[in-house]
């Protein structure tokens, strides 16, 4: 087992940090258009389902983040057990505190600091949705209320503050 020389990692991308304080949703997916990753920022379709942010979404259609459940599989490996066709039902923070991946370090990342979501030029590592540190040029939008309650891991998890 190795041992933790410095800190305890911050925590798992999309999981719920403080579970006193947070106000979730039951929505639908959409088996046919999924996440790749907990803890991305989400919109709501106009047939009432919850999906990924498409290129160049504003910040005004965001209207949560994707929370990752316990116990949980992947959602690709929940899509290859229902269906593509057969939706299925997930969670969105819409007020709370969750931990997310920035993608590279988060240890300089101060409270307060803004929260960017990447709504262009998505990576594998990096897609649509993406909570990112630092602002990228023609590729992110501020979300509205929500903060960085401090530096994260060296891993690149944060916690954020959304709508607190």
């Amino acid at each position: 087992m190795p041992s933790l020389l410095y800190r305890m990692p911050v925590g798992i991308s999309g999981a719920i940090s403080r579970p006193q304080d947070l106000t979730t949703e039951p929505v639908i997916l959409n088996s046919a258009n999924i996440f790749s990753a907990y803890g991305l920022a989400g919109k709501d379709s106009a047939d009432g389902k919850f999906i990924p942010l498409a290129a160049d979404d504003a910040a005004s259609v965001i209207t949560g983040l994707y929370v990752r459940p316990y116990p949980t599989t992947s959602t690709p490996d929940m899509v290859r057990q229902v269906g593509t066709g057969k939706n299925f039902t997930g969670d969105v923070l819409k007020r709370g505190y969750m931990t997310v991946n920035i993608g590279s370090t988060a240890a300089g990342l101060t409270k307060g600091a803004p929260v960017y979501v990447r709504n262009a030029n998505p990576t594998d590592a990096s897609p649509l949705g993406a909570i990112l540190g630092a602002a990228v040029t023609d590729e992110t939008v501020v979300l509205p209320n929500a903060t960085f309650t401090g530096a994260g891991d060296a891993d690149g998890n944060a916690e954020i503050a959304y709508n607190i």
